[in-house]
């Protein structure tokens, strides 16, 4: 029996692409936080806002561009920067910089309404942990100063600041609050000896520790469930490496660093991972199956269950509860637990096992979807490019791509993508 014509199409394709080293794969950020549609707001650190400028070390500084500065396509700052605090580009993950060098970057929010005042917190490696970066300067006339009658002020902890957790907020006391995306705040820092270093807009416990309130004070994109005025949105970290190149997987633990860039695990940790629904403490910050209560509980006022441990949970509506089905969402790949029929678990894969579809980019649910726009394309098969037979702790190894769990990226993982071509989820 010859082979099917999709075969050799495919192989076709795949030898086109993949085996001329084509490394262009798309990156999403990939953890259940990103389920969270009650919250849309995004805020993060940008560890090179000047794209495509070098490493930003050396980047003449100009008064931030505001206002009608926006409306044209002008350098009105004389800094080689278009627009600069005007709005968000490409969000970079990471950045290389030279020693003894100064660099900065910016701390962003996304899709934020009536905002009037943040605080957070910066979290880097500093003198308690390789003495590799330093805060030097910061500069928060960006977001907030937009409008006209504002009056921004920083509210930040003493600088340089070489502790490695630096408070940094501001406020607009002319109470003129600001819609829409962009830079709250441009920060310098010098690198100091040669490393990697987190730049996490976090609190050492990896969760989000960052306020957001509106004029009149009200807390934005806190969730009712807790309370407890932290932003419950997404939170997007980075990292700089100083004397050395950026890694596509920091710390080789097969999820790249846009995967774990979003508030959930830690890029420079292992043994922190994108948080699953399977009873374990993936991320390692402190919380087991957080993120995972879609459902209310059966008779408040319970405790919140993780929706896969919920006895009344039935994630896709077909009459059986989780706790007794294998694929709580019918996607056709199983929960937890070895591969079957020749695919992995989504525990393995790190895609989200209570849901079959993404419901934003950022959300990895259908295994085949890998650029999450709830179609498979040919665009998803091209994420395979120059990483066959790639294995894991190699720095190229992606878990997300290991349809067969065997440790290793190849051609049996690309041929699941096998009579999919064109499907949706939808």
């Amino acid at each position: 029996m010859g082979k099917p014509i999709w075969a050799g199409f495919l192989s076709a394709i795949v030898l086109a692409f993949i085996c001329a080293g084509l490394y262009a794969f798309i990156e999403r950020a990939d953890v259940a936080k990103a389920t969270l549609s009650d919250v849309s707001i995004i805020v993060g650190v940008d560890a090179n806002p000047f794209n495509g400028g070098g490493n930003g070390t050396s980047v003449p500084r100009g008064a931030p561009e505001t206002g009608a500065n926006c409306l044209n396509s002008t350098d009105d700052d004389a800094d080689t920067v278009v627009n600069d605090g005007c709005g968000l580009g490409t969000i970079d993950r990471c950045v290389s910089v030279n020693p003894n060098s100064t660099f900065y970057i910016d701390l962003f929010v996304k899709d934020v309404a009536d905002l009037n005042k943040w605080d957070g917190a910066l979290r880097f490696d500093g003198k308690y942990s390789g003495f590799i970066v330093q805060v030097t300067s910061v500069d928060v006339q960006y977001f907030l100063a937009a409008a006209s009658g504002s009056s921004v002020s920083p509210l930040t902890d003493s600088m340089p600041n070489n502790t490695g957790s630096w408070g940094v907020g501001a406020v607009d006391y002319g109470r003129k609050p600001e819609s829409g995306s962009g830079v709250l705040a441009r920060v310098g820092l010098q690198a100091l000896n040669a490393g990697t270093s987190r730049l996490y807009f976090t609190w050492a416990s990896m969760t989000s520790g960052v306020t957001l309130q509106d004029e009149n004070d009200a807390y934005i994109g806190d969730l009712p469930a807790d309370t407890d005025r932290y932003f419950d949105g997404l939170v997007f970290n980075a990292i700089v490496v100083v004397g050395g190149p950026c890694p596509t997987d920091a710390d080789n633990d097969g999820f790249t660093n846009v995967e774990e860039s979003v508030d959930g695990s830690d890029l420079l940790n292992a043994l922190s991972t994108p948080e699953m629904c399977d009873g374990e403490d993936n991320d390692k910050d402190g919380l087991v199956d957080e993120w995972y209560d879609r459902a209310p509980a059966s008779v408040p006022p319970d405790p919140p269950i993780p929706d896969c441990v919920d006895p009344d949970s039935d994630s896709d509506g077909d009459t059986i509860h989780n706790t007794t089905e294998t694929d709580d969402d019918n996607d056709g790949w199983v929960d937890t637990g070895p591969p079957v029929g020749g695919k992995a678990s989504e525990d393995y894969l790190a895609t989200d096992s209570l849901a079959d579809c993404a419901v934003n980019e950022y959300h990895s649910a259908w295994p085949l979807d890998i650029n999450n726009d709830r179609y498979v394309t040919f665009s998803d098969v091209f994420n395979f490019a120059g990483l066959i037979n790639s294995g894991y702790g190699d720095g190229k190894f992606r878990k997300r791509l290991d349809f067969n769990a065997d440790g290793y990226i190849t051609f049996g993982d690309v041929f699941q993508f096998a009579g999919r071509i064109n499907q949706s989820c939808s």
